[in-house]
């Protein structure tokens, strides 16, 4: 099965990632916005992942009942969103830098989500390989970060911007290698081979889901927006929600807070890189863990840990060890989490309503939880203290792991040994 043209989009796509997600607060910073507005432009940043994701996949969908692919809106996408980024080279202040970040995210932020359900679509029966195919996004982003923190530690800041439009461009070109698959699904949900009678292996349990996910999950058409309403649905969703949340200190402000400790472009850089290579490392086993355990036991874990790591990064930041350690526990928090859900997203959202499916975990969780959390970060950080801010997310974390513990099953029963 060749993969190499999905693996290199990833790679292509995470290394503007690895501009905007580890760099964009310093550059920000080197604008001369305080901490505050440099809250509020990053929650604009991810606040497009709440509205961009789901209008496109709605002209993705439609473009894929049509011509069995959207690739060519995801060419699109691309172009322009180098096309409006390069504006950031001429805008300096607060509105006209918040208005061109707007714009250039709600084309880039409509990639991901297509390019996610395009792979899935194409690995077909093998989809429990997609974390192979997805750690070269991961890759992607260790070579973007550490190579720019060296760059950033000669040059300062000012790389940053110039690296970010080299980025969006190869991503541009990188799309243009991308060919349409027919592999999508049409059948509906109910023709598949029902979820509670997926095993893993003869020893294991059975998937078993609670009657109102059932009844969402086994009628004659897929899942679709009007199934939300089932308490379940956004339950989990509104996990996920809070996860995001506690992860936007991190994006939006760790940098920063390394550098006020002393720390290097490079060793930030380097701590950053540190955490996506375990990353994928999970990528790469991912899925067997996924047959080994059950979800909802290794969602409430990443919870767990999660809790864990911010309460670490808020009391020993001047220790580059646990800092370290910190960022190994990445592998979990993102690595572990975003397997588990793509493949609960993967089973609640078949056929022509996968594109929309990972468009709605991408702008509900990473978009909605991480505007917020942003948007938060930057009061809580100016009035508050910059340890504090990160004590909240841990705090907050503890309880979110506690609620899962008791709820989780009301929502999903999953693989066990």
């Amino acid at each position: 099965m060749r993969t190499w043209r999905f693996s290199s989009f990833y790679f292509f796509y995470f290394t503007t990632v690895g501009v905007l997600v580890p760099y964009w607060g310093l550059f920000l910073q080197s604008r001369g916005f305080n901490a505050k507005e440099i809250g509020q432009l990053m929650a604009i940043l991810l606040l497009t992942k709440l509205v961009a994701p789901n209008m496109w996949a709605l002209l993705a969908d439609k473009m894929t009942s049509k011509k069995g692919s959207s690739v060519s809106l995801m060419k699109q996408a691309a172009f322009v969103t180098f096309v409006l980024y390069c504006l950031m080279f001429v805008v300096q202040s607060f509105w006209a830098t918040a208005a061109v970040m707007f714009a250039f995210c709600m084309f880039w932020n409509a990639t991901l989500p297509q390019l996610e359900a395009a792979t899935l679509n194409h690995l077909n029966e093998r989809r429990d390989r997609y974390g192979q195919v997805r750690l070269w996004g991961s890759v992607g982003f260790i070579v973007m970060v550490q190579s720019l923190g060296l760059i950033m530690d000669q040059t300062g800041p000012a790389t940053i911007l110039p690296a970010g439009a080299l980025a969006l461009l190869t991503v541009f070109f990188a799309s243009l290698l991308m060919v349409s698959s027919n592999n999508i699904s049409q059948k509906p949900l109910a023709d598949k081979e029902p979820l509670a009678s997926r095993e893993p292996s003869a020893n294991k349990k059975p998937l078993e889901i609670t009657d109102e996910l059932q009844k969402a999950t086994s009628t004659e058409s897929p899942i679709s927006f009007i199934n939300l309403i089932d308490k379940n649905v956004i339950f989990l969703f509104g996990l996920c929600l809070f996860m995001q949340v506690s992860h936007a200190p991190w994006h939006t402000f760790f940098s920063i807070y390394l550098e006020g400790y002393g720390y290097s472009k490079s060793s930030i850089g380097a701590l950053w890189s540190i955490g996506v290579i375990f990353e994928i490392l999970v990528f790469i086993v991912g899925y067997r863990l996924l047959q080994t355990f059950r979800l909802a036991s290794l969602l409430s874990f990443t919870f767990l840990i999660a809790a864990i790591r911010w309460v670490m990064v808020a009391t020993f930041p001047e220790s580059g060890w646990l800092i370290l350690l910190t960022q190994v526990m990445h592998s979990v928090t993102y690595g572990l989490y975003h397997s588990v859900m793509i493949k609960l997203i993967d089973r609640l959202f078949q056929g022509n309503y996968q594109i929309r499916g990972q468009a709605l975990y991408s702008s509900i969780t990473f978009g909605l939880g991480g505007a917020i959390g942003s948007f938060a970060s930057g009061y809580i950080w100016a009035e508050h203290g910059q340890n504090q801010l990160f004590m909240v997310s841990g705090l907050m974390m503890f309880v979110v792991f506690i609620v899962s513990l008791v709820f989780s099953r009301r929502v999903i029963q999953n693989f066990s040994q």
